[in-house]
């Protein structure tokens, strides 16, 4: 991609806005956002019966006094072995919430610091052209996952079977899929649109 004409914002003339891409990095709320949505993808399918959920138990297992024992009602209360759970994690919510403006903020901070450790590119992605040279780089650098930010269906058709690359809209940009990849290309053609997005229009 590097060695592409006109695969740079420079030679494109794209003014670039620093609310956006000059945004110093504060680790702490990327990874309270990042924190969030990590937390929003558990399930809560862990499961545990209480003790009237366990078998058994309808018989008191000795009378209420003159035993020398604790007195006991059920073999299935929480404080006997196989008995039933107190507080059972059925059907958890993890669900957790964080303003828009803490995710617009974190998004730029993080394609900020791509593109000041050069781990960020900007590109005119041409399918017919700039197609092979995507995979080419791809297939040199195995082990990193590179981030295509795109709003052309052709390019996301193109590259979605690629197993290290994943396409994402410009709409739809978030911390998480910052966060999951170690190189991101950013079509020309949709950095007015992110800046809009990011900024609200501001």
């Amino acid at each position: 991609m590097a060695d592409t004409k006109k695969n740079t914002t420079e030679e494109k003339n794209v003014k670039l806005n620093p609310k956006i891409w000059e945004v110093p990095i504060n680790k702490d709320l990327v990874a309270q956002v990042l924190y969030v949505y990590f937390s929003n993808e558990r399930k809560g399918t862990a499961n545990a019966k209480t003790r009237g959920a366990v078998s058994g138990g309808g018989k008191k297992p000795w009378r209420q006094k003159g035993t020398g024992r604790a007195r006991q009602g059920s073999i299935r209360s929480p404080l006997w072995t196989k008995g039933g759970v107190t507080f059972v994690p059925n059907d958890r919510n993890w669900k957790k919430t964080v303003n828009r403006k803490m995710k617009n903020k974190a998004v730029c901070m993080m394609l900020s610091e791509r593109l000041s450790n050069k781990e960020l590119t900007f590109s005119d992605i041409d399918i017919k052209k700039d197609l092979k040279n995507i995979r080419d780089s791809v297939k040199k650098e195995l082990t990193s996952k590179t981030l295509v930010i795109s709003s052309d269906e052709n390019i996301e058709k193109a590259l979605r079977n690629m197993e290290k690359v994943n396409v994402v809209k410009a709409e739809k940009i978030n911390a998480k899929h910052l966060a999951d990849c170690k190189k991101v290309i950013v079509d020309n053609e949709i950095i007015k649109i992110l800046e809009e997005r990011l900024t609200n229009g501001k």
